[in-house]
């Protein structure tokens, strides 16, 4: 299988870790929507969703093995995290940033070479020898770390997913309009621009009604694919579709009437051993959606990839 890729820092012709992509299919050049923002981490750059800059890039076509080279390089899922993004060649794999973004310099043009020369190889092995994941080393200080976590955690029972307790804290700040920061309390997540449709704002990003669905259907699908695969599920095995149904109530406010979930296993998924048990159980053990339901109806179907209905919840 071929996977199409957007890179746009040190992967690009003639930068320090363009060796990787040497055995590509170069496709072309692309330049992006002006929905991102760059940021100069060092040596490196770091493509964040929000934002009005157009970033430059170049694509390739890159196989399994490839792909997952480039995932070690990002280290992702920690550091970066590999999102689906539309270009004229087809929607392409591309390297959000989710570390911190404060203190970080914005490159207005949206072109890492107008100020990689400025990153030499030696400079930047260096850089993220010190600072960040993109070694072996600190990816192994990490993985330890990350299992002694997951360890100390609670669990309910063997169906269930580990759990949170106790309080966290979002900070949000206003930035322009009614464009809003939200800042999370885990240093690696990186910071979301939220916005408002017109005529309040300019759709910049999010809104509340907008994370809430992705919320609902973020956890859904983290419980299925954790029910099933426990710590280590099939990539790109699972797909979600959420709806809000948007109502007046008596005083003509809009509200979210009710949310409508659809999620499309791959065959992998459909065919676990573990499918039929998990099926009726992991909606109880998703924190947001049953949370949610106490005031807004959801409703929420599994599908296979041939549109066979699977389950749907009562």
């Amino acid at each position: 299988m071929r996977h199409l890729v957007f890179v746009y820092g040190t992967l690009l012709r003639g930068e320090v870790n363009h060796r990787l992509l040497q055995d590509a299919e170069w496709v072309g050049e692309h330049r992006t929507e002006p929905r991102f923002s760059l940021l100069q981490l060092g040596a490196y750059p770091g493509l964040i969703a929000g934002g009005r800059t157009a970033v430059s890039g170049e694509l390739y076509r890159v196989d399994q093995a490839g792909l997952k080279a480039l995932d070690v390089l990002e280290d992702y899922p920690r550091l970066y995290d590999r999102r689906l993004l539309a270009t004229r060649f087809g929607r392409a794999w591309t390297y959000l940033y989710r570390g911190s973004v404060r203190d970080r310099t914005l490159i207005p043009s949206g072109d890492w070479r107008a100020v990689s020369r400025h990153a030499t190889p030696t400079r930047a092995a260096a850089v993220r020898g010190r600072r960040d994941s993109k070694n072996p080393g600190r990816q192994q200080q990490l993985r330890s770390r990350l299992t002694a976590t997951e360890t100390s955690m609670t669990t309910v029972n063997s169906a269930s997913q580990a759990t949170e307790e106790g309080r966290f804290t979002i900070q949000l700040e206003q930035r322009e309009g009614f464009e809003i920061n939200a800042a999370f309390d885990w240093k690696r997540a990186a910071d979301l621009l939220m916005d408002e449709p017109p005529p309040l704002g300019e759709t910049n990003g999010p809104n509340a009604s907008r994370l809430l669905a992705a919320a609902v259907g973020n956890c859904l699908s983290a419980s299925l694919l954790y029910c099933i695969g426990k710590e280590e599920p099939p990539d790109q095995s699972l797909r979600t579709a959420v709806t809000c149904v948007m109502v007046r109530n008596e005083k003509k406010r809009l509200r979210i009437g009710r949310m409508e979930v659809q999620m499309i296993v791959a065959q992998e998924l459909a065919e676990s051993k573990r499918f039929e048990r998990c099926k009726t159980l992991f909606e109880d053990f998703c924190v947001v959606s049953a949370s949610v339901r106490a005031g807004i109806p959801i409703t929420v179907s599994v599908l296979d990839e041939a549109g066979n209905l699977l389950h749907q919840s009562d």
